[in-house]
């Protein structure tokens, strides 16, 4: 129960910050105020996530630039592969059914 109680304070400190950039950089405040609440808490709650994995011991992996790493408990960053870039285009608008 502890660590839900520190995910939701996480997730709500996120959001405010973020509604507040949001409306801050929005044309339409209201609008930028959600986008940038539901940015914040997704960004807060990755960080959250990220500490909580380190935690476990086991390697993480991360994409930089094209490769692939294993980022062991230590901290030690092992290069895996290249990994090739989508060659798929996809549409910059399309509709939901």
């Amino acid at each position: 129960m502890k660590e839900e109680s520190g995910v939701i304070e996480s997730l709500i400190k996120g959001g405010l910050i973020g509604a507040a950039m949001g409306a801050l950089l929005a044309k339409d405040k209201e609008d930028g105020a959600v986008l940038g609440a539901i940015l914040g808490a997704a960004v807060s709650a990755t960080l959250k996530a990220n500490e909580e994995a380190k935690k476990t011991n086991l390697p993480v992996y991360v994409e930089e630039e094209g490769n692939l790493y294993e980022i062991d408990a230590l901290g030690n960053k092992h290069f895996i592969r290249t990994i090739k870039k989508p060659t798929k285009q996809w549409p910059d608008q399309f509709k939901l059914i």
